[in-house]
């Protein structure tokens, strides 16, 4: 029987990881003489300032309800730190929903307002809704948790009105600004038929990755103060956050499936719990398991019904292994047991587990494709094959399989793992060299006696497809949703 009070704590340790941290933002420039106290006075203040701006530089906008030192992007704030992976699965994820084969900087431009930290700064072309956003407040929310096979946590977040103090609209003067788009230092996003949210906001990025120029904070023109107690935005999170049912985009992302979060990984505060070692978690592990969308994807809600009326779990898929894989850091085998010679333990493999979608992808008869080490810092990779599970539908059943790829300069040794809920079993595999994308076999002193070390072949030739598919942004290598160390998943 589990200690009392252990579910609980798993999910307030849960909450505590899932939190998106806030982030700094702002620079002091001149203010405005007037306090801004309505929407009519506000834009007969731009208007005045629009008569001083020639028709070859550009007027934007943005809205603070506090000011910082300097405006920052947020991969420009101290402390962001972000994977490039991901930011290359985000990339191919949104090609994939507009149907394009967009830039990776158009498409950070896009995703800017769904949640993944830029070098770009987000400015609107409107000044009612740079005030909207001078007179809220970003707020996250405790999770819904939907109970299934496995715990999902749905992000939520919001904005809450702020009734007192000073907000303030920054504003930008942007010269040159048609040259800026053509070099990509400036987008104009409001125009995508899929993502609505960008053109409700009347978006546009600039660029700002300190110390390349431009910066910024040198296009500042005034900033206006709004008296928050006295101005009423028209503008509502409503409109300028649509529903999943209007943004067609922002649906798309919420279809990502989950990622699954074993026990393990927060086993020492739990260990700390009266009654809990690592046993109890390990054990609790193969029925308890939390899930995370393997993006971040807040839902942004002024109440629950917003959610509930999109209502994403019954469609929810989680992207499936048994726990034996998903804690593969537990095991400790050395590949020395297997062949002489050979160092390294399988603990401290990087792993990367394989969607179906991606699977089936990889293991298509492309032979074009070049072949090359996946390049995620590893010369031990663990590769798994992951069944997608429902929200209580259960369609598959062990055993489940693995493959354990270690290079040793230009060999490649290949072993095979076989799972079930409660054990790993290690089989021999065979040897290849590497050499200029080629694969060959080679005997070692111990291998599977299957003698068809042709059909080894073209498995391995498929998991060293995955740098190859990624380049062509029919693939997605993300890191881990939990930002657990070398787990990546492959959508």
């Amino acid at each position: 029987m589990l200690p009392r009070g252990l579910i609980r704590l798993f999910f307030e340790i849960a909450h505590e990881n899932l939190a998106r941290p806030l982030g700094v933002i702002l620079k002091h420039c001149q203010l405005s003489n007037n306090m801004i106290e309505s929407e009519e006075q506000l834009l007969k203040e731009i208007d005045k300032i629009r008569k001083e701006v020639p028709p070859e530089n550009l007027l934007l906008f943005r809205g603070q309800n506090q000011i910082y030192d300097e405006v920052r992007s947020g991969r420009a704030r101290q402390n962001t730190i972000v994977n490039s992976e991901v930011e290359s699965g985000w990339n191919t994820i949104v090609n994939r929903l507009t149907d394009k084969k967009s830039g990776t900087k158009y498409n950070q431009a896009i995703l800017q307002h769904y949640g993944l930290p830029t070098f770009y700064l987000d400015l609107t072309n409107n000044p009612l809704t740079a005030a909207w956003f001078a007179c809220y407040k970003y707020e996250v929310l405790k999770p819904t948790m939907w109970i299934g096979n496995t715990f999902r946590f749905q992000d939520e977040t919001t904005y809450k009105k702020l009734d007192d103090g000073i907000g303030y609209i920054i504003i930008f003067e942007v010269p040159n600004y048609e040259e800026m788009i053509t070099e990509e230092e400036l987008f104009d996003i409001g125009n995508e038929s899929k993502f609505i949210r960008p053109e409700k906001q009347g978006a546009y990025l600039i660029l700002d990755h300190p110390p390349r120029l431009p910066n910024p904070n040198k296009f500042i023109k005034k900033i206006i103060e709004i008296d928050r107690s006295l101005f009423t935005s028209s503008k509502s999170l409503k409109e300028l956050f649509p529903h999943p049912k209007i943004d067609k985009g922002y649906a798309g992302l919420l279809d990502v499936p989950y990622v699954q979060l074993p026990q393990h990984y927060y086993n020492k505060p739990c260990k700390n719990f009266v009654g809990v070692n690592e046993e109890t978690v390990e054990s609790l592990d193969k029925f308890f398991v939390i899930g995370k969308r393997a993006i971040h994807i807040p839902f942004y809600i002024e109440d629950k019904d917003d959610l509930y009326d999109f209502n994403p779990k019954w469609k929810d898929t989680t992207i499936y292994e048994p726990s034996p894989f998903r804690i593969w850091k537990t095991e400790y085998f050395n590949i020395s047991k297997m062949h002489k010679g050979q160092k390294g333990d399988f603990v401290d493999t990087a792993k990367i587990t394989i969607s179906p979608v991606a699977f089936n992808r990889l293991f298509s008869n492309d032979e074009s494709l070049e072949l090359s080490w996946p390049n995620i810092n590893s010369n031990s990779i663990f590769f798994t094959k992951a069944v997608l599970d429902h929200d209580k539908v259960i369609d598959h059943s062990p055993p489940y399989a693995g493959i354990w790829l270690h290079k040793d300069n230009d060999l490649i040794i290949e072993s095979h793992l076989v799972a079930d809920e409660e054990n790993i079993e290690f089989q021999l595999g065979h040897a290849f060299t590497f050499n200029n994308g080629k694969l060959e076999y080679v005997k070692i002193e111990k291998e599977c006696d299957c003698g068809k070390p042709e059909e080894h072949i073209r498995i391995i030739e498929s998991l060293l497809k995955i740098h190859s598919l990624i380049k062509k942004q029919e693939i997605a290598l993300i890191q881990h949703a939990f930002n657990i160390d070398n787990w990546y998943v492959l959508l």
